[in-house]
C-alpha cells in the first residue's frame, strides 16, 4: 500500500502509472469514513480504538494524522512514538495523588523563584512529525519559552515526568526514555507508583542520560535543573 496525502501529487502519480503496461488499474482509495464527534466527553478508549482501526495494522502515524482523524480536546490519552500509535487510559487515583503532589511542590517552587512554566498532562509536546507524546509533568525554563505555541510543545522540554501506570509497557518506558535522551532532554524522572519507586536522570556530557537522584518508599530526590529544589517521596504513596 502507498500512501499520498497530496492531490497533486496524487494525479501525477496516477497518470505515470496507467502509462505502466504491467499495471492493469490504479484507484483512489477514500479516507475512513470517521464518526462525527458529539461531545468530547462522550469519546472512550474503545471509540478512539474504533477509529484507529479503520487505518492498516502497519500504518504510520504522524502528528498531523492527530489534527486530522481525532477529534480535538480529548480526555484520552493519544500519542505517537516512532510513528506507533499509543491509546491511553484515564490515569488512576494513585497517578492523580502523585501528579497533584509533586506539580504543587514543583510548581510552588519554580513560581517563588520565577525559573519559568510548569505544565501537565494532557499538554501535547511535538518533539518532531513522528513523536507526539504527553508527559505526566514538564518544566520549561524562561529562556525557553519559545518552544511554547497555542496547540502545545514544540521541542524539548527541559524537565519531563512521567508517572507510570500498569497499562504503561515496557516497550513504550523504552521508546520514551530513548526519544527523550535523543532529543536532550535535561532532566528526566520516571515514577513507578506499584515499586513506589522515583529515579532521576540527567544527561551527562557525552549527552546520555544517567542517574542523578533516586529513592523507593521513603527519602529526599533533589533536581539537577531546578537547583536547590528537594521533595520528601513519602507524601506520593496513597497507603
Amino acid at each position: 500500500m502507498l500512501t499520498i496525502t497530496d492531490n497533486t501529487k496524487i494525479a501525477a502519480f496516477l497518470a505515470f502509472v496507467t502509462d505502466l503496461a504491467y499495471i492493469d488499474e490504479a484507484v483512489v482509495l477514500p479516507e475512513p469514513d470517521l464518526p462525527a464527534p458529539t461531545s468530547v466527553k462522550d469519546y472512550r478508549v474503545e471509540d478512539i480504538q474504533t477509529i484507529a482501526d479503520t487505518f492498516p495494522p502497519d500504518y504510520k502515524w504522524t502528528a498531523t494524522d492527530l489534527q486530522k482523524h481525532f477529534p480535538q480536546d480529548l480526555q484520552v490519552s493519544v500519542q505517537i512514538l516512532q510513528n506507533q500509535l499509543f491509546i491511553m487510559p484515564s490515569p488512576n487515583i494513585q497517578y492523580q495523588i502523585i501528579s497533584d503532589e509533586l506539580t504543587f511542590q514543583l510548581g510552588s517552587f519554580v513560581r517563588k523563584n520565577k525559573l519559568g512554566r510548569m505544565l501537565t498532562a494532557p499538554t501535547d509536546t511535538k518533539f518532531d512529525e513522528d513523536n507526539v507524546v504527553q508527559p505526566s509533568i514538564i518544566f520549561i525554563a524562561v529562556r525557553r519559552y519559545y518552544i511554547l505555541d497555542e496547540q502545545g510543545i514544540v521541542g524539548a522540554p527541559d524537565l519531563i515526568v512521567e508517572i507510570w501506570s500498569p497499562s504503561n509497557k515496557k516497550k513504550e518506558r523504552d521508546m520514551k526514555h530513548d526519544l527523550y535522551e535523543m532529543h536532550g532532554v535535561t532532566e528526566y524522572w520516571q515514577i513507578f507508583p506499584k515499586k513506589k519507586n522515583i529515579a532521576i536522570e540527567v544527561l551527562n556530557e557525552a549527552g546520555k542520560c544517567e542517574v542523578f537522584s533516586e529513592a523507593k518508599k521513603t527519602g529526599t530526590l533533589q533536581s539537577k535543573v531546578l537547583e536547590g529544589f528537594s521533595v520528601n517521596i513519602e507524601g506520593f504513596w496513597n497507603d
